[in-house]
Formats: C-alpha cells, sequence, structure tokens
C-alpha cells in the first residue's frame, strides 16, 4: 500500500480514505509515524513517547490516554513538527501534508456530512449525533487503541553502559502471535529491520537470538499485543513471564526474570510533569547550544541522540 506508484496517484486507501471513518486523520502515519516514532524510535520528543510514566500504573496510564488522544487528533504531531522546523529536511513537507490532512478529518468532510444530511431532510440536530457517534466517536476509540498498542510494544526499558537504549528490550518481539494483520508483532524488526519482508521475517528473527540471550530481550510467544498491555497495567508481569516470555538465556531464574522486567516496565527516564513542562519546551535550545558547541554536525543528530540515550542535565535544563 505504501508502493510509490499507489502514493503517488491515489496514496494509501486505507490511511487517507477508508480511515476517516476509524477516527485516522489522513497522513498521519505516513509523516508522523515515520519521521517522528521510526526516526526517534519512541524515544523523547515522540508525540507517543511512553518512558516518562510507570507502565504498570492504570492512573500513568489514563495520563497516556491524553497523550494518545492529542495524538490521534494531528495536535500532537503538528506542534512537534512546529518545533522541529528546520531539523530535518522532510519535516516542513510533512508539516503541510499533516496539516491538509487536518483540514480534511476536521473541516471538510463534518462541513459535507452535515450539509449533505440536512439537504436531504435530516434535522441539523440529528445530522449533529450522527457526525459525532458515526464519525468522531471512533477517533475516541483509535486513541484507547493507539495508547494499548504503544504501552505494549515499548513498554519495557533498558540502557546500556553507554546510556543508549537497548533497543532489544525496548521494542518487542512476539513469536507465534494470532493477531498478525498489520506484521507489528516483531515490532523489534518494524523498527530496526523495516526493509526485511515478511517471507525473510524467520531468517532475521534467528540472526538477533544471540543478542535477545545477551540481554534478556523482550521476546513472548503465543500471545498479543493487546493481551501484554493488558498484563502490564494489571501489575502482572509474573503471569506475562510465567505464560509467555521466551528466554534464550537460561541463564535467569524464574523470579529473577520478573523482577528485571518488573523494573523495566516502572522504569523512568524523568517524570511526566518534568517532560512535559521543562524538557520538551527547552528541548530545541538545548539542542541548538549543542550544535553550537561542535557536540553534533547537525540539530537532526542531536535529536536523535537524545532520544535514544539516557540523556544528562545539560539536555533537561529549564530555560526561560
Amino acid at each position: 500500500m505504501y508502493r510509490p506508484w499507489i502514493a503517488k496517484h491515489i496514496g494509501n486507501i486505507f490511511e487517507n480514505r477508508i480511515g476517516l471513518w476509524y477516527g485516522l486523520v489522513p497522513h498521519t502515519f505516513s509523516t508522523s509515524h515515520i519521521l517522528l516514532h521510526h526516526r526517534l524510535n519512541a524515544g523523547k520528543a515522540d508525540p507517543l513517547y511512553v518512558w516518562d510514566l510507570d507502565r504498570t500504573k492504570f492512573s500513568d496510564m489514563l495520563l497516556y490516554q491524553w497523550r494518545a488522544f492529542v495524538y490521534v487528533t494531528g495536535l500532537g504531531s503538528i506542534r512537534e513538527f512546529r518545533r522541529q522546523q528546520g531539523v530535518n529536511p522532510a519535516i516542513r513537507k510533512a508539516h503541510a501534508k499533516l496539516s491538509r490532512g487536518m483540514r480534511i478529518y476536521w473541516v471538510y468532510v463534518p462541513v459535507a456530512l452535515v450539509a449533505l444530511l440536512v439537504a436531504t431532510g435530516s434535522s441539523v440536530l440529528s445530522s449533529l449525533m450522527f457526525l459525532f457517534f458515526v464519525y468522531i466517536q471512533p477517533l475516541f476509540a483509535m486513541s484507547t487503541f493507539i495508547a494499548l498498542v504503544t504501552l505494549s510494544q515499548h513498554g519495557f526499558l533498558e540502557h546500556d553502559e553507554k546510556g543508549r537504549n537497548l533497543k532489544h528490550v525496548a521494542a518487542i518481539t512476539i513469536l507465534g502471535g494470532h493477531d498478525d494483520s498489520f506484521g507489528e508483532d516483531d515490532h523489534f524488526s518494524h523498527h530496526y529491520s523495516p526493509a526485511v519482508m515478511h517471507d525473510k521475517l524467520a531468517v532475521a528473527q534467528s540472526l538477533e537470538e544471540s543478542e535477545w540471550a545477551r540481554c534478556h530481550g523482550s521476546v513472548f510467544k503465543d500471545t498479543s499485543i493487546i493481551e501484554i498491555a493488558i498484563f502490564l497495567l494489571l501489575g502482572r508481569i509474573d503471569r506475562l513471564i510465567d505464560r509467555h516470555y521466551v528466554d534464550y538465556s537460561g541463564a535467569l531464574g524464574r523470579d529473577q526474570i520478573v523482577e528485571l522486567f518488573t523494573r523495566r516496565a516502572k522504569r523512568k527516564e524523568m517524570s511526566y510533569e518534568e517532560y512535559e513542562f521543562r524538557y520538551l519546551p527547552a528541548l530545541r535550545d538545548s539542542v541548538r547550544d549543542h550544535v553550537k558547541q561542535g557536540l553534533f554536525n547537525n540539530e537532526n543528530h542531536a535529536y536523535i541522540f537524545q532520544a535514544h540515550h539516557e540523556i544528562g542535565p545539560e539536555f533537561r535544563m529549564s530555560r526561560t
């Protein structure tokens, strides 16, 4: 569906056509998902960032639900694209593209629907009720779905000795899953080997087994993304490990594995308040300072570095 000749002539059919009825703002995935979520690999400044919250607490999930809701409306990504203008050559085009998608979802289609319904005999009230329950309400459902999916796919966090996110931990892999319609069960490959097609996935996974063994990677079997999210929210890491964890190392006992993954599910890089109200607003200035000091070649490299690393106080500085 993302082949160039399709995208050039009709775009992604689900994302930009059918998705309107499922709470999907046109161009969201081809802009935000690619340039923010994948470029930053779910790290800081991704609108769906989750490592400032305890993934085992339902109260923290409510904060994340709000973040996901702002994301699906398009506002979360637009805000981040505006903050990162000039950082990456593709961001300006993505900003314009997503802005167009938001106008389609929030202005053109609602006005056309209400006008059509009223013109064919419906009252204004019934037209507005149709607009909400049939067109707008699915967006609330989509925000919950996106929140649960992202919580599961990036629910665990660990850093190596250099402070880098351990990618085999930060993105999960499900083996033998029963619901892989969108090919996201192997979310590790989805992020770090996106060019691997489904028929080559088994070979690619076998090459990662030694690394999964070394760092006790986030690998599970015979489950689904939503089931993992539920285990996390209920705080039942023990059941998740007992029923579904794949241990490639054999070096740890059951209780040690449960303790390890509980710690990884609770680990935060900072608090929600610090991230939302101090870190993000000051990030662009910090990035520019680092480039001026010669620590990075350009702002894009600095943005990617801070997203993928456990950052020090220089990136956390509050600006006035």
